[in-house]
């Protein structure tokens, strides 16, 4: 394996990509009710990439919640995930809405980012 290979846009060459729906955060406000409201810029697909749902084996190594359920989403493009110190993205991938909890990025070295995601508990945005 050769740093700046890109290994995720090979294997999507051989198992194909699964689009998502990406969800940049905008920043919050406060309720009148003292509730924090996060808001989010337009919508966006991304067509190339993976979902993997985590094995529960894997829970108790990553620190992880039995009761939640988890997916990782490697995609080949250089999304923001956490790094704006406010809530963070989400995604929508398969009906579910899922929030970004811990970014890998080997963007600049690869050509990828590695999302570890979090089922919305209600499902709701």
């Amino acid at each position: 394996m050769i740093p700046g290979s890109n290994l995720l846009r090979q294997a999507l060459s051989m198992i194909g990509s699964q689009s998502v729906t990406y969800y940049a955060d905008a920043g919050r406000s406060t309720s009148a009710t003292g509730r924090d409201i996060t808001y989010f810029q337009e919508p966006v697909t991304i067509a190339e990439g993976s979902v993997q749902a985590v094995p529960r084996s894997r829970y108790e190594v990553l620190g992880l919640n039995f009761s939640r359920n988890y997916v990782t989403w490697f995609v080949p493009q250089n999304v923001i995930g956490l790094g704006r110190d406010v809530s963070g993205d989400q995604i929508e991938f398969n009906g579910r809405r899922y929030d970004i909890e811990n970014m890998t990025n080997w963007f600049a070295q690869d050509g990828w980012v590695e999302c570890l995601c979090v089922e919305k508990a209600t499902n709701a945005r």
